[in-house]
């Protein structure tokens, strides 16, 4: 299984197991604390509609023993009213718990209560004297009253023992609760610990493999440097040389055949040249330190040293070379750089632009930049070889001439390095123009 899967199923896990974690515990807590709120509530309304209750039962004897000894319609009143509220009071809590067994035996027990209140009152109207009422109501009224007491008292230990029993469910889930959490926070670590440990032993191994690869770079680093310090020494000594001979033999033969053979050998040792010059600015590049020795450079004069260079070349090709420079330009340039970059735009042209055709060198002033142009009136490039243009040893349309692939490559980073940027438009058939920036000096700036 590759690493990159192993990683979404641990990661796909370890979510899981978060989530079934924490819904785990949200659900718990909301059970046990509803369930609790619940028989709590329950409790506290129960223990009031009792207390409540038993004042209002204890009002019916107290106003019934005050009726008894006064004989008042005033306290016959208050008497059938405290019978009234105890009344409502017992239908309140017969609606609330209709098949609670305890609430029907305080139910009787209170009907019971107030009744012996409410007979032994009615005698009293009936008889108009207190004295034979007032003993039968101590002897009936307290074994009612007992009644009353013993049913309230059975109802509150039934409620708290509904309390604690409810208690003890909702601590035994929580119980089992915490169980869950702790195995899933166990196997959530787990999970854990073996990502963290598959994560190590992939990353080990791509550490040894970037270390391999790294000292192989560096060994390639050091073989490259090797033999480009080869070429620059020991093979550019024998070219000049090579060059130099070449030179003097054109000069001095005078058989036309001679003469070719020795313009062969000159032009391929200039070839040379030329390739391992990139080849050393190609390593330049790479290690980024590309040395420019900048002054104030005078454009329109750069464009025409390299006209002149190119000259002969043009008019044996049969192309024309045209300068088209506003005056007074002046960038902060190494002019050999810029030479070289002119160089090799000029010289592509050269080699795409048939006989007949044209090519232009023109300079202008764009705000604090200077756009330097060079366009022929060649073959033109296609669409999709323009992105690749200046992309390290991509040959394109110069495949199978010998090329090395590097001169665009070169003249974009020697642009660059001046603070300026490249690009290229073109169209097939209609030619191709080039096109670099760079900053502006003044023309008054010493």
């Amino acid at each position: 299984m590759r690493f990159s899967r192993q990683l979404i199923i641990g990661h796909a896990a370890l979510l899981f197991v978060t989530i079934v974690t924490g819904a785990t515990a949200v659900v718990a807590l909301r059970v046990s604390s509803s369930r609790l709120d619940g028989v709590t509530r329950d409790l506290s309304t129960d223990v009031i509609d009792v207390y409540r209750l038993r004042f209002q039962a204890e009002q019916v004897v107290a106003t019934s023993r005050g009726f008894l000894l006064t004989g008042e319609a005033e306290t016959w009143t208050r008497f059938e009213h405290a019978v009234e509220r105890v009344h409502a009071s017992l239908d309140a809590m017969h609606e609330r718990h209709s098949v609670h067994a305890d609430v029907a035996k305080i139910d009787e027990a209170a009907r019971a209560y107030v009744t012996e209140a409410e007979t032994a009152a009615r005698r009293r109207t009936a008889t108009g004297d207190p004295r034979d009422v007032v003993p039968m109501l101590e002897t009936s009224l307290s074994p009612a009253r007992d009644r009353f007491e013993d049913s309230i008292t059975a109802m509150l230990d039934s409620e708290r023992d509904a309390f604690d029993h409810a208690s003890h469910h909702a601590r035994a889930f929580a119980r089992w609760t915490q169980q869950l959490v702790l195995v899933a926070t166990g196997v959530g670590i787990a999970l854990s610990i073996a990502m963290a440990l598959l994560s190590i032993r992939k990353l080990r191994g791509h550490y040894e493999r970037e270390r391999a690869a790294t000292a192989a770079a560096q060994h390639s680093s050091n073989a490259r440097d090797e033999l480009l310090a080869i070429v620059s020494h020991d093979l550019r000594s024998p070219l000049s040389a090579i060059e130099m001979v070449a030179c003097l033999l054109e000069e001095r033969l005078e058989d036309p055949l001679s003469r070719k053979h020795v313009a062969v050998v000159r032009n391929a040792s200039d070839r040379m040249q030329r390739l391992i010059e990139q080849l050393l600015d190609k390593a330049t590049i790479e290690t980024g330190a590309i040395d420019l020795r900048l002054e104030r450079g005078d454009v329109a004069q750069i464009m025409r040293t390299v006209e002149e260079l190119f000259s002969a070349r043009a008019r044996s090709a049969g192309v024309r070379l045209a300068v088209d420079s506003e005056s007074g330009l002046f960038a902060n340039v190494d002019r050999e750089r810029i030479i070289q970059v002119l160089s090799n735009l000029v010289g592509n042209a050269l080699k795409f632009t048939a006989s007949g055709g044209m090519i232009t060198l023109a300079a202008s002033a764009i705000r604090d930049r200077v756009c330097i142009e060079v366009s022929d009136t060649g073959e033109g490039i296609s669409a999709e070889q323009l992105p690749r243009l200046f992309e390290r040893h991509w040959q394109g349309r110069a495949r199978g001439r010998g090329s090395l692939g590097l001169g665009l490559y070169i003249a974009k980073h020697l642009v660059e390095a001046h603070g300026g940027s490249i690009a290229v438009r073109s169209e097939v058939g209609h030619g191709t123009t080039f096109s670099f920036e760079l900053p502006r000096l003044d023309s008054a700036t010493a």
